[in-house]
């Protein structure tokens, strides 16, 4: 098996090029993906490796009276996305730190939404043991990620790894999104 090329999410401007693309829509459906997330418009959600923020941004514009908590490790990153949303003139994005071990998540968060990050996680055990400590019973916690031969964790592995970590599975999308599955757990 050949390991994968390690990715530098240092790089946020060349990074916005491909995870802001105009074509993620037709490779990744994001679409789908945000339907199935069923957002109230009051909804508080935590994008947890948020990026150069491409899905809180699109979460913002579908929660006029909740709030976006864009949560990521790189500094460069939240730097990025501190520009973009205040360029962009956005209110309802709160741009914070975590640690690949710790999402850091805020006390009133409704969702926590993970798309493209459970892979590049290492410390997953701890990082999911904080997850559930800070989640509260009415949390729902989805995760988006390759369903794929190229799949550093595969769906059934990452479910089990959740599962293991105390949460209860309440959907699993395999096919709404090409190359990727969707995984969706509460406690």
């Amino acid at each position: 098996m050949i390991s994968p090329t390690p990715i530098s999410f240092s790089e946020a401007e060349r990074l916005s090029r491909i995870f802001d693309a105009e074509n993620r829509e037709e490779w990744q459906r994001t679409s789908h993906i945000l339907d199935v997330l069923h957002l109230q418009p009051d909804t508080i959600i935590a994008d947890v490796g948020a990026g150069t923020g491409y899905f809180s941004r699109l979460l913002s514009d579908r929660l006029p009276r909740g709030n976006v908590y864009a949560l990521d490790t790189e500094p460069n990153m939240l730097d990025f996305m501190q520009k973009r949303f205040a360029k962009e003139g956005r209110r309802n994005i709160d741009i914070r730190p975590c640690k690949s071990d710790d999402p850091c998540l805020p006390p009133d968060v409704d969702v926590v939404f993970m798309a493209n990050v459970y892979r590049f996680i290492t410390s997953r055990q701890t990082f999911l043991k904080h997850l559930y400590e800070q989640t509260g019973d009415s949390v729902r916690v989805m995760i988006v990620d390759l369903n794929s031969e190229q799949s550093q964790v595969p769906p059934q592995k990452a479910q089990e790894e959740v599962v293991a970590a105390g949460f209860v599975l309440v959907g699993r999308d395999m096919t709404g999104c090409p190359n990727h599955c969707i995984l969706s757990f509460c406690k």
